[in-house]
């Protein structure tokens, strides 16, 4: 496959880290890739399968136990990949591997949290214990919103959970996605996206702290493939560093 050819699709590892909402690259290159998507159908649409991945595995919270499947299952499986030619289109080859290495991350943050929910469940001592509300805030309306809500860091087994709710949401096209932003709010993460559109509980990232990110922020996002923050914030709080 000649340069030119590669250059008619959008890097697979790129299409990736968009997918997990990372910007990788210079702000042109950013600029670039967007325009690139806004007229490429393949990679708008590849974007938006990697999409669903990365929104379903964050959706995943500690009630979401993992139940192992019978080895009939596994069998089925491996009968159906031995069963598969392997492509001989190298296009084909690096264009598959980004979506298997999002689904394998997609399966690795539900085995994460099912371990957490059989130590919960098997350590002795603290079952049934309230959690430890390590820090909690007041989501305030932003200008012309209604809604209100509280967020609250919860100290659990598998480490600090961010608990979000949120009341008065309006039914509205798009979701309803959570931030962590710095005091600035030039630096962002998102947390995933609200269950029922009114609740969530998600991990606090590896090596993020309130310190360094103590605003929690709830956006209406259209759903349009696009994985940065659509500046629709509807409400905000601070929490206690």
């Amino acid at each position: 496959m000649s340069p030119a050819q590669r250059d008619l699709h959008l890097d697979p590892d790129l299409l990736s880290l968009l997918a997990l909402g990372e910007r990788p690259g210079t702000p042109s290159e950013a600029v670039s890739a967007e325009q690139h998507l806004l007229a490429c159908a393949a990679c708008s649409s590849e974007l938006d399968e990697l999409l669903t991945v990365v929104r379903t595995a964050r959706t995943v919270t500690p009630d979401d136990a993992l139940v192992a499947p019978p080895d009939s299952v596994w069998e089925a499986i491996t009968a159906q990949l031995a069963m598969q030619d392997a492509p001989t289109d190298l296009a084909t080859v690096r264009r598959r591997r980004p979506s298997w290495l999002l689904l394998a991350a997609a399966a690795c943050v539900g085995l994460v949290v099912g371990a957490g929910v059989v130590y919960g469940t098997t350590s002795g001592g603290d079952a049934g214990a309230e959690p430890t509300v390590l820090a909690s805030a007041q989501l305030e309306p932003l200008e012309g919103q209604t809604a209100r809500g509280i967020a609250q860091v919860v100290d659990t087994p598998s480490g600090p959970q961010v608990s979000v709710d949120v009341s008065g949401l309006a039914k509205a096209d798009g979701f309803y996605e959570v931030w962590l932003l710095d005091k600035d709010a030039k630096k962002l993460i998102s947390l995933g996206v609200l269950d029922g559109k009114d609740h969530g509980d998600f991990a606090m990232p590896p090596g993020v702290s309130m310190a360094d990110y103590p605003v929690v922020d709830v956006s209406l996002e259209p759903d349009d493939g696009d994985p940065s923050h659509s500046k629709n914030s509807l409400v905000r709080g601070i929490l206690p560093a």
